[in-house]
C-alpha cells in the first residue's frame, strides 16, 4: 500500500530526534546526497563498457560465491517472491536470497532506524518510487549502472544511475462488469462523478499517488474538482488493493477508482471472474524501484541481484507473475497497457506529496 509520507515524515523525524539528528521530508529536486562509505567495489563489480549482463554475472556470481547470500528489502509480496527469487537461487547456486519484505513505507522507517543505530543491514532495497528516492536523499544507497540499463525506458531509470526499476503498477479503474449497469461507459476518472455511481465506488485510501498523477494529468483545478465529486459519491473507502479487487470481484461494489492492473488481469484471465479495467488514456504507471545499499554486507551478491532482476532472465521471472516488467517487454497481459501511451509517476511529483495527502485526505475524509 502507499500511505501518507505525512505520517511515515513524522515517525522519522521523531527518530532522528531522538538520535541528535532530523529528518529531512523528500525532495525530488534535490540531487541525492552523496552516499558515505560506499561498500568497497572490486574487479568483479564493475561492469565494463558494452559488457553484457550474463558476461557481468558470471563476474559477480564467482566473487559472489564466499559472501553466499543477499540481503533484500523489498515490498515485493511473499506469493510472487515465492515464484522469482527462486528463480536467482536456482542461476546461482550458493547465493541465497534473504527477503525482508514490508510495505514501502514501513521499509523507510525500518532502514532509518537501523542507520541511526549504525546498522547496515540491506544489500538492496526495492519498493515504491516516493520511498527508495527518500531513502536515496538520505545518502543510504549507492549509484550502480546495470549492464541492461540501456534497455529500460528513461522514466523508470535515474538519470544518474541512482536507482532502476524491475517492475511497474499499472494503476487502472476496475470494473465488476456483472454489477455494472448495461450500456454503461466509463472511459476517464471523470466518469465516476456521475451520481449514478453513488454509493458504488471503492478508493484505497492510501491511493494518493493518482490524485499526484490526476494533477500532472489534468491540472490542479480539475483534479480538485474531480476528487471533490469522487467524495460526493461516498466511495467505500478501503485498505489494501488485493482485498479491494477480491471484494470488486465478489460483487461488493461496481468499480474502483484504481487497482494494481495485474490483480485484475488474474481475476479476469486465470480465475475467471466477471472483472475488466477501463481504457483510460494515458495509463498511470507506479514505478516500483530498486538501489543499492550504501554499505553492503555482501557487495557482490547485492549487485549480482541487480543485473539479475533487469536482465531478461529477470523480467521474465517477474512477467510470469503477471506483473509488468520495467523493460517494457515479455509482459504476460500486454492489454494492460497497449490501450495507451503511459503517465510514468516521477521523483519530481514527490515533492508536493504532504501537500497532496492532505487534500486527499481532507476531501475523502480519511482520518
Amino acid at each position: 500500500m502507499r500511505r501518507s509520507f505525512v505520517t511515515v515524515i513524522a515517525i522519522l523525524a521523531a527518530l532522528a530526534s531522538a538520535c541528535g539528528g532530523t529528518a529531512s521530508a523528500p525532495a525530488a529536486s534535490a540531487a541525492p546526497a552523496a552516499s558515505p562509505a560506499a561498500s568497497p567495489a572490486t574487479s568483479a563489480s564493475i561492469p565494463a563498457a558494452k559488457e553484457t549482463a550474463e558476461a557481468v554475472m558470471a563476474r559477480l556470481y564467482e566473487a559472489a560465491k564466499p559472501e553466499g547470500k543477499v540481503l533484500l528489502y523489498s515490498s515485493l509480496n511473499t506469493d510472487d517472491a515465492a515464484k522469482i527469487l527462486p528463480v536467482f537461487q536456482a542461476k546461482f547456486p550458493g547465493i541465497k536470497v534473504d527477503h525482508t519484505r514490508a510495505s514501502g513505507e514501513a521499509l523507510v522507517q525500518r532502514v532509518v532506524t537501523e542507520k541511526k543505530a549504525g546498522q547496515d543491514l540491506f544489500d538492496v532495497v526495492e519498493s515504491n518510487l516516493f520511498e527508495v528516492k527518500y531513502i536515496i536523499d538520505q545518502g543510504y544507497t549507492q549509484k550502480y549502472r546495470v549492464a541492461s540499463a540501456d534497455s529500460f525506458p528513461a522514466e523508470v531509470k535515474g538519470k544518474d544511475d541512482s536507482f532502476i526499476a524491475g517492475r511497474l503498477n499499472n494503476d487502472l479503474p476496475g470494473i465488476n462488469t456483472s454489477r455494472l449497469p448495461a450500456g454503461t461507459v466509463i472511459k476517464t476518472w471523470k466518469d465516476l462523478c456521475d451520481k449514478k455511481f453513488e454509493g458504488h465506488v471503492a478508493i484505497e485510501q492510501s491511493d494518493v499517488v493518482i490524485y499526484s498523477a490526476l494533477r500532472k494529468i489534468y491540472g490542479d483545478a480539475e483534479a480538485q474538482a474531480t476528487l471533490k465529486c469522487l467524495a460526493a459519491n461516498k466511495p467505500s473507502l478501503r485498505s489494501g488493493h488485493t482485498e479491494m479487487a477480491n471484494l470488486l470481484a465478489a460483487g461488493e461494489f461496481w468499480v474502483t477508482l484504481s487497482s494494481n492492473g495485474h490483480r485484475l488481469a488474474q481475476l479476469k484471465n486465470d480465475e475467471k471472474k466477471p472483472i475488466d479495467w477501463v481504457r483510460t488514456d494515458p495509463v498511470i504507471t507506479d514505478v516500483q524501484a530498486m538501489a543499492l545499499g550504501n554499505k553492503m554486507k555482501n557487495p557482490n551478491a547485492g549487485r549480482l541481484f541487480m543485473e539479475w532482476f533487469t536482465s531478461p532472465e529477470g523480467q521474465a521471472a517477474i512477467a510470469s507473475t503477471g506483473r509488468v516488467p520495467a523493460s517494457g517487454k515479455g509482459a504476460k497481459y500486454p492489454e494492460l497497457f497497449n490501450f495507451a501511451k503511459a503517465f510514468y509517476v516521477s521523483t519530481d511529483m514527490a515533492a508536493d506529496f504532504n501537500k497532496d495527502s492532505e487534500f486527499w485526505r481532507t476531501t475523502l475524509g480519511i482520518k
